[in-house]
């Protein structure tokens, strides 16, 4: 009777230490599916944006209907421009080309005038280096300078426009390259010759002396 009487606490005592942790397993259990809700709803939470509604020159003034509002589930650090900016965004510059569905970003616009009759905006994805250490911004005059590539006829290299107005500057993204992506005002015979030397070898854009606006 006394050795029954003894192993009884020993059991109840073991139930509890069982019960305490069944306890302590569900309150885990659901702070993880709590957790994983959050994290779920977090991910799928869609913002009203502005994406591009056709195609867009750099250069080019952006009209009404050349931009829509969408919702986005946009993972962080992606800039985009909210729906509320939509007004704001008529009448500015694209400076960067526009197609169906793209994401605005703050560089996709600028308040630079638009273009002149008779001019075309030409954009160029440059190394820093060769853009002056990537210092260029809107607004600057730069001269573009041609380098002719190795084993492509004599090697030589030319001043091909000793001033042209940068239209717009933003930073490329990793996978498209990086550096920086720099949009130049030019006569149409002026952006065929840029595309010429462009192709035969090297570009380089040197800021002029009171370039910085």
């Amino acid at each position: 009777m006394a050795t029954a009487e003894a192993v009884l606490p020993r059991a109840h005592s073991r139930l509890r230490r069982l019960d305490l942790r069944v306890a302590v397993g569900l309150l885990l259990m659901m702070v993880a599916v709590v957790g994983g809700a959050s994290l779920i709803k977090s991910a799928q939470a869609r913002i009203p944006v502005l994406v591009a509604a056709g195609s867009v020159e750099p250069g080019a003034v952006i009209e009404a209907s050349q931009i829509r509002v969408v919702e986005a589930s946009l993972a962080g650090g992606i800039a985009y421009l909210p729906a509320s900016m939509q007004n704001s965004i008529v009448g500015r510059v694209a400076t960067e080309p526009l197609w169906e569905g793209k994401l605005l970003t703050p560089n996709s616009v600028s308040d630079a005038p638009p273009l002149p009759p008779g001019t075309v905006a030409m954009s160029l994805q440059l190394k820093p280096d060769r853009a002056a250490a990537g210092s260029v911004r809107a607004g600057d005059r730069v001269a573009v300078i041609a380098s002719r590539a190795p084993g492509r006829g004599d090697p030589q290299t030319t001043i091909l426009f000793p001033s042209v107005t940068v239209l717009a500057v933003t930073h490329a993204a990793p996978e498209e390259g990086g550096g920086v992506l720099v949009t130049l005002r030019l006569r149409l015979e002026e952006a065929r010759a840029l595309a010429e030397a462009r192709t035969a070898g090297e570009i380089d854009l040197v800021l002029l002396s009171g370039g910085h606006s």
